[in-house]
Parts: C-alpha cells; structure tokens; sequence
C-alpha cells in the first residue's frame, strides 16, 4: 500500500517562514460536552472571529459542540493591522495551522469566503475529520468573482486593482431579508483587507481535492459568489452544494442563520460518526 505524506511545512515555510503574531481565538464551551470533535472557524475578507460569535458559535454549544473562532491576522483582535499590506494566503494558512495546533483535539473546519479559500489550502496539510467551505469564491480560480464584483462595484474594482485595501459594503454581503441597521451596524465592524489576498482570492489557482469530508453551501442571494460558483467548487470534492433561497453571502448573521448552523451541525454529526 502506498502511503501519501503530509506536507505539514513547506520549504518555502522553512527557508522564509510566516511572521509569528498575537492571534484572537475566541472559545464558548459546550454547555454539556459530548464525544465530538470542536469546531473551528475561519472567517472571510473584512471579517473577525466576531462573525461567528455573533450567532453561530453559542448556538453550537448549546448543542453540544466545543466552538473556536480565530481572527486572521489584520482582522478582528489580532495584531498585524500594520502589515496589512504585505499578508498573502501562506500567512493565514499558518494563522489558522497554529490555531489548530492550540485546540485540545483536531477540529471540523468551517471557512467563510475567503476563508473557504484557505481552508482549502490547509487541508492539503491537515487531515480535518471534516470540513465546511461557506460561499467559496470559484472553483480552481475565483475569476466569476472578480467579473461580478467589477460590474456591481466598478470603482471600487479599481481601488483593489491599484493594490489599495477593499472593504464590502451591505449590498455586498447581506440578502433582502436583512434589516438594514443590522447590517450597518456589522459593517462598522468590518476592516480593510489585505491587496495581496485580495488579488489571491481572484486569480490564483486554488488546491483540488481533500482527504476529508467536505460540504459546501452558501447562499441564493450571494452578490459576490454565484450559485455556478458554489457548484464549481463542490465538483473538486466530489459533492454538490446546498444553496439557501433568499440569503445573501453572509449566511451566519442573516436573520435565518440558524438553517444554515443545523445543516452545518446535522451533517457534521453524521460525517464525523462514521
């Protein structure tokens, strides 16, 4: 039988390894802990660890699960808003492997956007006992991101061209069932994104295939990533995404997030068991 190996580090990891930062990793505990594995969430461009607290994660342990959120750096409460220019995906990837490595057992991972975007990238390092890919832009490359986001928001296309920090805006990230000063009040809470993972989430070809269950959903309503996205990404693994009629692409603070958690948390249960 022949084994594949893991590539945990990565010469480029060794030769030019990623600046070690203070990071945010919020915990709630399962109100009565069960025979699970925890959960860990990664959030989106412009998003914190914040995004999960809001609903998901106390939902969860009020069912059962141990939830970890962690805070990318230049996001949320981690540090490293003062390189925010030079961050790339390799960062987060190494944010979201030390998270892990601080979790008391290997988690479910469930990534958001951009964070979908990463978590692909550490499952080719991490043999998750399952994973959550939240409106990943595209398939091997997010271009059907970038065609949407330039003809909805052509100016601020530009900025990000021109390598100047994006941040999304309501229209972007809510569907028409939001209340509008809920989603105001989440966009204040949004920062700048990084240029170069900007341009990664666009361009740059993404990893195929994963030793480990994969679900992919998002929602009906997505301004940034498109149902034929969702269904691009879902082919790499084998499966078909659920898309939920009516929300947008923020499925954890829509007012119905609570459809999306129970798949999330039904399917892991399920998956994790076998």
């Amino acid at each position: 039988m022949t084994r594949r190996r893991t590539k945990v580090l990565r010469p480029l990891d060794w030769a030019f390894p990623p600046q070690p930062i203070e990071r945010e990793l919020l915990h709630v505990a399962a109100d009565e802990p069960a025979d699970r594995p925890p959960l860990l969430f990664v959030h989106g461009m412009n998003h914190g660890a914040w995004t999960f607290a809001e609903h998901w994660m106390p939902a969860a342990a009020d069912q059962g699960w141990d939830c970890w959120a962690v805070s990318l750096r230049g996001h949320g409460g981690s540090d490293g808003y003062d390189g925010l220019r030079r961050w790339k995906f390799r960062d987060y990837e190494h944010d979201v492997m030390q998270a892990i490595i601080e979790m008391p057992r290997p988690p479910v991972i469930v990534g958001h956007s951009m964070g979908a975007q990463v978590v692909r990238r550490v499952l080719q390092r991490y043999v998750a006992p399952a994973a959550v890919l939240i409106a990943p832009p595209g398939g091997r490359v997010g271009l059907g991101v970038m065609t949407r986001f330039a003809r909805r928001q052509p100016a601020t296309f530009t900025r990000a061209l021109a390598a100047r920090p994006v941040q999304l805006d309501d229209s972007d990230l809510f569907g028409p069932e939001m209340d509008a000063a809920a989603a105001r009040r989440y966009c204040d809470r949004m920062t700048p994104e990084a240029p170069l993972a900007q341009y990664e989430v666009m361009v740059r070809p993404q990893p195929v295939g994963a030793r480990s269950p994969v679900l992919v959903l998002g929602g009906g309503e997505d301004a940034l990533v498109s149902v034929f996205d969702m269904v691009a990404a879902a082919r790499l693994y084998g499966t078909r995404p659920h898309v939920f009629r009516g929300m947008g692409h923020d499925l954890m603070l829509e007012p119905r997030w609570r459809e999306p958690l129970d798949l999330i948390l039904d399917w892991a249960e399920r998956t994790t068991k076998r």
